[in-house]
C-alpha cells in the first residue's frame, strides 16, 4: 500500500512538474531565491512542506531555492528587511508590518474555505464556564506572537472594543509561538483560554481526535484579509512575475495543492485578478486589501516598530 502510494504520489508530481515547466520559458542564469516561512504550525511540518513547494518552483522556474523557518513571525520580516530573504509566506500582520518598514510587496493572497479572508477566535475548554470576553478576566490566556494578526492583533482589538484592557485584564498572559501550540495549552489546560485563526483546532485533530468537543469557540472577529506570498524590495519585476506565475500554475495541479494544503492549509492562491474576478473583492490594489488591518492596528494602539525589534 505504502509503494503503491508512493508511485501514485510520483506520477501527479511529475504531471504538475511538467505542467508548470511547460510555461516556465527561457530562464536566466542561476539565479538563487531565499523563501522563509512564518512559524503558524509545526516547524517540521512547515518546512518540509516549503522544501516540497522549492522543488516545484524550481523546476518552474529555473531558479534555485533554499528555504527556512524562522522562529518567530517578526524574523520572516526582519529576513526580508536585510535580504536575507526573497519571498516571505507572510501571515497578515506581518505584512503590514513588512510593507510599511521595509516596501515589501504583495503578490498573492491565499484562500480557504473558499475565502480569500478568515477570523479570528477565542478558544476554551468546553468545561472553563467561560462563555463571553468578560468571563476572562483574571484568567490564564495564550496568544501566538505579538505580530500575528489572528493570535494577537484583532482579539487585543476586540477586547477594546468591549471595554477591556488587555494590559490589565488577563491574571497571566504568554505568547505561545504558533496557533497549535494555543490550541494545545488550552486542549490541555495550562491556559483557560487562547486566541487562533478559525479554525486552529482542524490542525491538531488528527493527534488529539476530541479536540472540537474538548475546545470551543466563544468570541469571533470581524473579517481578515487572508496570508500572503510576498517580496522584498529590490528584487528585479521579471523573478518576481516569473515566480508568481509558477505558484499559480502548480497551485491548479494535485501535487502542488497537497502541498500547500500540508503547509498552512491553503487551497489556492489569488492573484489581484482572481481577488477581483473570482472572489468578487472590491480593493484598488492587493496592498490595499490590507487596509482594514491598519485600521485595527491605529485602533488597538499596537506600536509597529515595537513588533519588528531583533529578538
Amino acid at each position: 500500500m505504502i509503494v503503491r502510494r508512493t508511485v501514485v504520489f510520483g506520477l501527479a508530481l511529475a504531471a504538475a512538474v511538467a505542467l508548470i515547466a511547460a510555461g516556465a520559458g527561457q530562464v536566466p542564469a542561476q539565479t538563487k531565491l531565499v523563501m522563509a516561512f512564518v512559524p503558524s504550525g509545526e516547524a517540521r511540518t512547515v518546512l518540509e512542506s516549503g522544501n516540497r513547494i522549492a522543488g516545484l518552483l524550481g523546476t518552474a522556474t529555473g531558479y534555485q531555492f533554499e528555504s527556512f523557518v524562522a522562529t518567530s513571525y517578526a524574523g520572516v520580516i526582519e529576513a526580508m528587511g536585510a535580504s536575507r530573504a526573497d519571498i516571505g509566506w507572510l501571515n497578515t500582520f506581518s505584512y503590514v508590518i513588512a510593507h510599511q518598514k521595509y516596501g515589501v510587496e504583495v503578490r498573492l493572497v491565499t484562500v480557504r474555505f473558499g475565502l480569500p479572508y478568515y477570523r479570528a477566535e477565542i478558544i476554551t475548554q468546553a468545561t472553563s464556564g467561560i462563555n463571553s470576553l468578560g468571563d476572562l478576566k483574571g484568567k490564564r490566556f495564550a496568544f501566538v506572537d505579538p505580530a500575528s494578526t489572528s493570535g494577537y492583533l484583532f482579539p487585543v482589538a476586540g477586547l477594546k472594543k468591549a471595554g477591556y484592557d488587555p494590559s490589565k485584564f488577563f491574571g497571566q498572559t504568554v505568547f505561545a509561538g504558533s496557533h497549535n501550540n494555543v490550541v494545545l495549552a488550552v486542549y490541555q489546560g495550562r491556559v483557560d483560554a487562547g486566541a487562533v485563526f478559525e479554525d486552529a483546532r482542524a490542525t491538531v485533530q488528527k493527534d488529539y481526535p476530541d479536540v472540537m468537543q474538548k475546545v470551543r469557540v466563544v468570541w469571533k472577529s470581524d473579517p481578515i484579509p487572508n496570508d500572503t506570498v510576498s517580496f522584498r524590495k529590490g528584487l528585479p519585476a521579471e523573478v518576481k512575475d516569473r515566480v508568481t506565475s509558477a505558484l499559480l500554475r502548480f497551485s491548479e495541479t494535485p501535487a502542488g495543492l497537497d502541498a500547500l494544503k500540508s503547509l498552512y492549509e491553503i487551497e489556492a492562491l489569488a492573484d489581484y485578478q482572481l481577488l477581483v474576478s473570482k472572489y468578487h473583492v472590491k480593493t484598488a490594489s492587493l496592498d490595499a486589501f490590507y487596509n482594514p488591518v491598519r485600521d485595527v492596528a491605529t485602533y488597538a494602539g499596537v506600536n509597529l516598530e515595537d513588533l519588528i525589534k531583533p529578538h
